[in-house]
């Protein structure tokens, strides 16, 4: 059976940390920035844990995703 191939761009995306959370960017950042508070966009800028379901469609997508040490 051949190899998985790693889905480079959704591997570019994310992060993990060293307890195995998923770490994904935040969107809705680049349009109608005047009508969004500067609070906001700062909150915006943090990596954000991602879901259960799109963890787990993650790690189909990027089969060796291991925690870095």
């Amino acid at each position: 059976m051949p190899k998985i191939k790693t889905h480079k761009a959704t591997a570019k995306r994310i992060k993990i940390t060293g307890t195995g959370k998923i770490l994904g960017s935040h969107g809705f950042q680049n349009h109608k920035k005047a009508a969004k508070s500067k609070r906001s966009l700062r909150k915006m800028d943090d990596m954000q844990p991602v879901s259960k379901g799109v963890a787990r469609r993650i790690r189909l997508r990027v089969p060796g995703l291991k925690v870095r040490h």
